[in-house]
């Protein structure tokens, strides 16, 4: 097979794609692959990957080449390259103007300019007209980068992806419930398109250290009664060590400081630590599972707003093993929070358009559980690491062969990990 190049689209131009696109740019231009989870994906690699399109509400971003406001306030991540180059980026890539919807709360307004978003941006494209800025640019993937909380805002944009005839990254959680997700699954089966999702997890960020920690001690035969996740913005991005200065949260964790835009990530990170149980039909009955999403940090007033990318994670576990021995782990930690994104998403759009080309449609069971934190079903480390090795080499599995095209499948027949839109504590 003839591979073709792949054209990505961006929802939501701030950090994630900032280390995104900038990330591949650096793969692109060295020798070096750490990083990496794979250097190829059926045949892809970086040099294949083109970012081809954005849309934004800031107006700092809408209207300005792609490559100019990925680097635009309030944008924050590490810097990966000296400068964005004409290398993975199009010519003429621009950010356009998308409509507001719930994609910004109203308390980020009320933040420093320099940290947070600022709205009042040219009118935003139409329906019909996003669509047709998609077909002409030829994109095949379209990632949804945005904020945490962007309900209707999710469903449009899923909506312009099936019009369009765009493969779907979801990156924010949404579609959490298995019921929606279903429903949403059938439309991208009816329109021969991929979708992974639901909720980005970091290339090694909490939610992997959970699931590893987790599974690792429920495979030696442990109960584990105790797996308490908190998690804050602290610390510098790398490469601003030098400024002498407070530190306040990236627009993420600003996002998510209010407790209305909050709620469907707790309900996704502790899919992360109750799903390895489940897997397994390990009983979750009366243990302490819980994962705390974020403690938005901010600067006293009167100084230099800079945010920061850092990331820390703190994590209690109690388990009881051989003959009711009791074990206890705290472990801490810290990373840079965009670049961990870049890590999984610079795979899951390679593997929408190899499991397209081999005829795939629906939700990539493997990718999804591999990057996202509530994917359609749990699988287990290494079952979906299998799952990823074996479309990476364009070999179909028992799951993907019963998602091919040809199979005429139905969403509500495919294996599915039954998951509500609430917390267990609701």
């Amino acid at each position: 097979m003839v591979k073709s190049q792949i054209r990505v689209g961006i929802i939501g131009v701030g950090n994630c794609a900032k280390s995104l696109v900038e990330g591949t740019q650096y793969y692109v231009t060295t020798d070096d692959a750490v990083g990496l989870m794979y250097q190829s994906i059926g045949g892809y690699t970086c040099e294949d990957i083109n970012y081809v399109i954005g849309f934004d509400v800031d107006r700092r971003k809408v209207n300005k080449p792609l490559k100019v406001a990925l680097r635009a306030k309030p944008n924050c991540a590490m810097d990966h390259v000296e400068e964005i180059l004409d290398i993975v980026v199009e010519p003429h890539a621009m950010v356009y103007s998308a409509p507001l919807l719930d994609g910004v709360a109203d308390h980020m307004l009320d933040y420093p300019e320099d940290v947070s978003f600022r709205i009042g941006a040219a009118t935003a494209l139409d329906f019909d007209d996003t669509v047709e800025k998609l077909r002409r640019a030829r994109v095949d993937v379209l990632v949804n980068y945005l904020p945490v909380g962007s309900e209707e805002a999710t469903k449009y944009w899923i909506d312009v992806a099936i019009a369009a005839k765009c493969h779907f990254i979801n990156c924010i959680p949404t579609l959490i419930d298995t019921k929606t997700t279903q429903e949403v699954e059938q439309r991208f089966i009816n329109a021969g398109l991929t979708i992974v999702g639901s909720d980005m997890r970091s290339a090694w960020g909490a939610s992997r250290m959970s699931e590893v920690l987790q599974g690792a001690m429920l495979d030696s035969g442990l109960m584990v009664t105790q797996h308490i996740q908190m998690n804050m913005a602290a610390g510098s991005t790398q490469g601003q060590e030098n400024i002498r200065t407070g530190r306040t949260a990236n627009t993420d964790f600003l996002n998510m400081a209010k407790k209305d835009r909050l709620h469907s990530k707790h309900v996704s990170k502790e899919n992360v630590l109750k799903g390895q149980n489940i897997v397994r039909s390990e009983s979750i009955a009366g243990m302490t599972l819980y994962a705390g999403p974020s403690l938005t940090v901010f600067q006293k007033p009167g100084g230099e707003y800079v945010g920061s990318d850092n990331k820390i994670a703190n994590f209690d576990i109690v388990a009881y093993g051989f003959g009711g021995a009791r074990y206890e782990i705290s472990a801490r930690l810290s990373v840079q929070d965009s670049p961990n994104s870049g890590g999984v998403v610079i795979s899951a759009i390679r593997f929408c358009k190899v499991a397209a080309e081999l005829g795939v449609v629906g939700f990539l069971r493997g990718p999804s559980a591999w990057t996202q934190k509530t994917p359609p079903l749990q699988l287990s480390t290494s079952d979906a690491k299998y799952e990823c090795d074996a479309l990476a080499r364009r070999d179909l599995t028992s799951i993907t062969k019963a998602q091919l095209k040809s199979a005429n499948p139905k969403a509500v027949n495919l294996p599915y990990t039954f998951q509500e839109g609430k917390t267990d504590y609701e």
